[in-house]
């Protein structure tokens, strides 16, 4: 049996742990022996966006101390997997890892969910790092449809939520408005999926104020279905 690591990054860890524990059990009814390695904790992204490099070459070496070479990382988290797999290794000099977002890993492996979704409607929100960096964006789709989900389409889907990072705290009020442009764009879906939680952060934390849709991490989505 093939052996992954999980890197449950650290929004997963602290907010949506119930994301992290999907990823894990969709991984193994994919066939993968899955390795949690217990030194993680960051992979520097955040004081990398804010443009404090050292700060983030210290915190980047935790994670070069905890995840090995000699299996794949699956994160389920495209902002991050683009972190560790496009700048992380330069920021450290070290060789790149072996890396995946957990629906470009799903998809490659040939994996089909359960039909725990059907006839249910979604829309699916694809992040910044994910569409751009990452260039992912029919994966996650086909695996929802597999699960029996019906895909509303969103009006311009290529655009940012809002979240951005630090664009969020510095530019309140334009973010917001993103946000909300984001989710006005759902209204007609059961739920918004999003494979980012950075994204989910922001989203649902403004959809639950106004009274938005349901926000949802697509690994829970495909994991235990809408319920």
């Amino acid at each position: 049996m093939a052996t992954v690591q999980l890197f449950a990054t650290c929004l997963g860890d602290l907010a949506f742990p119930d994301a992290v524990a999907d990823a894990e059990a969709l991984l193994r009814e994919a066939g993968f022996e899955v390795e949690f390695p217990g030194a993680q904790v960051c992979c520097g992204q955040p004081a990398f966006n804010a443009g404090h490099r050292a700060a983030a070459r210290r915190v980047g070496r935790t994670f070069a101390r905890a995840f090995s070479r000699t299996a794949p990382v699956v994160m389920p988290s495209g902002s991050c997997t683009a972190m560790v797999a496009h700048r992380l290794p330069e920021l450290l000099g070290v060789e790149p890892w072996e890396v995946y977002e957990l629906s470009a890993f799903l998809a490659a492996a040939g994996f089909e969910p359960r039909r725990l979704n059907e006839g249910r409607t979604v829309a699916y929100h694809d992040s910044c790092h994910m569409l751009r960096d990452l260039r992912i964006s029919d994966e996650p789709r086909r695996l929802l449809e597999v699960s029996g989900a019906t895909i509303a389409p969103l009006p311009r889907q290529d655009l940012c939520c809002g979240f951005g990072g630090t664009f969020s705290v510095r530019q309140p009020e334009l973010s917001l408005a993103m946000a909300d442009d984001k989710l006005a764009g759902a209204a007609g879906a059961e739920a918004l999926v999003t494979a980012d939680p950075g994204c989910i952060t922001h989203l649902r934390g403004r959809s639950e104020r106004t009274g938005g849709p349901r926000v949802v991490h697509l690994a829970t989505v495909l994991a235990r279905g809408l319920g």
